[in-house]
């Protein structure tokens, strides 16, 4: 540890505690007298993998993937060398020190989070990794414990020593063969688990999937999102199931596409349009409504293939989704929850819907429809009553 702390010191940096450790080795936090400030230094010295030429290169890679892909939800790095000893050398990597938990830790600690949260943080890693993949870059080890979270809430993607960026750059040549298992068990997608030197973005997408899982239920399996006890939304359900899905050509093919569904989430149920989707105008006077032919409301107007935020009928608010997060279908109840999207109004005396011109009225002494049934009585005790021209009903109204 003297020679660590000699190389260091040289260097600018002065070593203090250890604050992580991992299959390479141990994270030490120092301080970088010159600018006042803190960093993180990884080691690559674990007894287990120092002779380890493969990982040691992957190692090393490391520090150009996080040069590569500089991201706010990314530590950035500062610098990289090797501390020289007797017959070797330990690399390291200088970085950027986060002040925080792990998910894993986190978890562990205070157990599951919110769903408002955990879509906070996934909206910051997907966000990361919307770069990294457009860079080439795929972690290949995503998981909580690959997850940082600063005291003041924000989320960083850490540990690209199994990444690879199949690019020009001589310094990402890919340091693992077919046939390779690294990664985490939990979280590993199926197909990386058969052969890791040949998989894409997707398998980052699945191994978040089960990620945000575990977040939520305490449990990265995804049959524990259906405890009727945890209040997740049925779309980020819907979400983390795609996400996760067994074979490839099933899931999201790109994170982008999970960015556009993840933002049609907020802390209060609103809903994002992004693709064209059924919407729902619940005004009850919107000209295209569901009329009967007499001018009785029946149902309330339904868009197909919708991406507006008003109605151009009546200038209502669309809805596209339940409270639940459940998608809009062509009935008056949500299918997900079974919560009531529209009123079909009726007369408090008779029971009939309502016409237009009775829908904002007190109906509680009866309607147009009961007042002119009434009129059509030619005698009442033996005297005539006003009688109005006949108005035609339609036979499915209901008394």
């Amino acid at each position: 540890m003297e020679k660590y702390v000699s190389h260091l010191k040289r260097q600018g940096f002065e070593l203090l505690e250890d604050i992580g450790s991992g299959l390479s080795g141990k994270t030490k936090k120092a301080k970088q007298p010159s600018l006042e400030r803190f960093v993180a230094i990884k080691f690559f010295d674990s007894l287990f993998v120092r002779n380890n030429a493969e990982l040691r290169k992957k190692f090393k890679r490391e520090a150009f993937i996080l040069a590569e892909a500089q991201h706010p939800a990314i530590p950035y790095v500062i610098t990289h060398g090797e501390v020289p000893l007797n017959d070797t050398s330990i690399p390291y990597i200088v970085m950027e020190h986060i002040d925080g938990i792990n998910l894993d830790e986190y978890i562990l600690k205070n157990g599951a989070l919110e769903q408002d949260k955990v879509i906070n943080i996934a909206t910051q890693i997907l966000d990361a990794l919307l770069l990294v993949h457009s860079k080439g870059i795929i972690h290949r080890d995503i998981k909580p414990s690959n997850i940082m979270l600063s005291t003041n809430g924000h989320a960083y993607l850490i540990d690209f020593s199994i990444g690879f960026a199949p690019s020009g750059n001589p310094n990402f040549t890919r340091a693992t063969r077919t046939g390779d298992h690294l990664g985490s068990a939990e979280y590993i997608s199926p197909e990386q688990n058969v052969d890791m030197k040949n998989v894409d973005q997707r398998a980052d997408i699945y191994s978040l999937g089960l990620t945000l899982c575990k977040l939520l239920t305490g449990v990265p399996t995804l049959s524990a999102l259906d405890k009727p006890d945890l209040s997740i939304s049925y779309a980020l359900r819907k979400l983390i199931m795609k996400a996760s899905e067994y074979k490839v050509e099933d899931r999201y093919q790109t994170v982008d596409e999970v960015i556009r569904e993840l933002r049609g989430l907020s802390n209060t149920g609103l809903f994002t349009i992004n693709t064209p989707s059924k919407a729902l105008c619940n005004h009850l006077k919107c000209p295209d409504a569901h009329w009967s032919p007499n001018g009785f409301y029946k149902g309330a107007n339904f868009k197909e293939q919708c991406t507006d935020i008003h109605c151009t009928s009546c200038g209502g608010k669309l809805i596209y989704q339940c409270r639940c997060g459940y998608p809009i279908a062509d009935t008056q109840y949500c299918g997900g929850c079974g919560n009531e999207l529209f009123k079909i109004p009726e007369c408090l005396m008779c029971g009939s819907h309502l016409s237009k011109v009775d829908i904002d009225k007190d109906t509680s002494k009866g309607c147009s429809k009961c007042q002119s049934k009434q009129q059509k009585q030619v005698q009442v005790w033996g005297q005539s009553a006003p009688v109005d021209p006949p108005m035609n009903f339609d036979d499915d109204i209901p008394f």
